[in-house]
């Protein structure tokens, strides 16, 4: 008795006999004819901006996309940036003699950290354009009353050295002394 009732249980949750059957297929879906290159170049022509636009993936806008007066903002609010934390001799510097004969031109490297951060370059403007007339400060010291820069032209025997006071009119004077022998000059930002 047990065996008609397992049967009949098994035959109400079997599924139809049709439903075993494979599914039907699906009508084949029309398809369209191959592209040709004149076709997509035609295409191509007929888009505008705002379908590349819509098209671009999400992220950074480009840069010749940005409001130009924004960049240029933040380009110079960067600059006075910079400045502001730049030492009182950064910058460039020319040296002459007092009669007007300009001798020496610096550019300086001043981080605001104080006289023993400063470091620089010279170049000699009587040398052209002789590597031996151009090269690095060995030392830049400065305070709030003297200056003094140090360097060799072209070797070891021949030290130049630079020692000015600032002076009332902004120019900072004092002596050259190079070969031996002593120049007053005038030290001139650029």
């Amino acid at each position: 008795m047990l065996l008609p009732l397992l049967a009949s249980a098994v035959l109400a949750s079997s599924p139809p006999p049709d439903a075993l059957a494979p599914p039907a297929a699906a009508p084949p879906a029309a398809t369209a004819p191959p592209a040709t290159i004149d076709s997509l170049l035609k295409s191509q022509d007929q888009s505008t901006d705002e379908d590349s636009a819509a098209a671009r993936p999400p992220g950074p806008v480009p840069y010749g996309e940005l409001d130009g007066k924004a960049y240029d903002s933040a380009v110079k609010t960067a600059a006075a940036a910079a400045r502001a934390e730049a030492g009182p001799l950064d910058g460039g510097w020319t040296l002459a003699s007092t009669d007007g004969h300009r001798m020496y031109r610096f550019q300086l490297l001043d981080h605001g950290y104080g006289p023993s951060q400063a470091e620089g370059a010279w170049r000699d403007l009587d040398g052209g354009a002789r590597l031996q007339g151009s090269g690095f400060l060995d030392q830049v010291s400065y305070g709030r009353d003297e200056l003094i820069l140090r360097f060799h032209e072209s070797g070891g025997d021949d030290e130049v050295l630079i020692t000015v006071k600032p002076s009332r009119t902004g120019a900072w004077s004092g002596q050259l002394l190079r070969h031996g022998a002593f120049t007053q000059v005038v030290f001139t930002r650029d």
